[in-house]
């Protein structure tokens, strides 16, 4: 399963965020790819995310979200299942 994690940064805990990512304690294994950031407000952030069940996304997550002011996650797909999904409703 890939999720789409959309998140704005807790400001206050920023400088502790910092130090754990920097120092390699918080598991980015289930992370694809970079984080990339809203020019006019870095606190936003979105990355995919992918692991093989709902459940083991948010065992990986949770020693994150004390970093969030905000979370928003969605699950998503690649775009050859997007368009067998929109085939199939054309068909109905």
């Amino acid at each position: 399963m890939r999720f789409l994690v959309n998140v704005r940064v807790n400001l206050t805990t920023m400088l502790e965020f910092g130090q754990k990512l920097k120092q390699g304690e918080l598991d980015r294994s289930c992370i694809r790819g970079e984080t990339y950031c809203i020019k006019n407000d870095p606190a936003v952030g979105y990355s995919i995310w992918e692991a093989e069940s709902r459940q083991e996304f948010d065992e990986k997550f949770s020693p994150w979200k004390k970093y969030y002011e905000e979370t928003d996650i969605r699950e998503v797909i690649d775009p050859n299942e997007s368009m067998r999904l929109l085939m199939e409703q054309t068909q109905e």
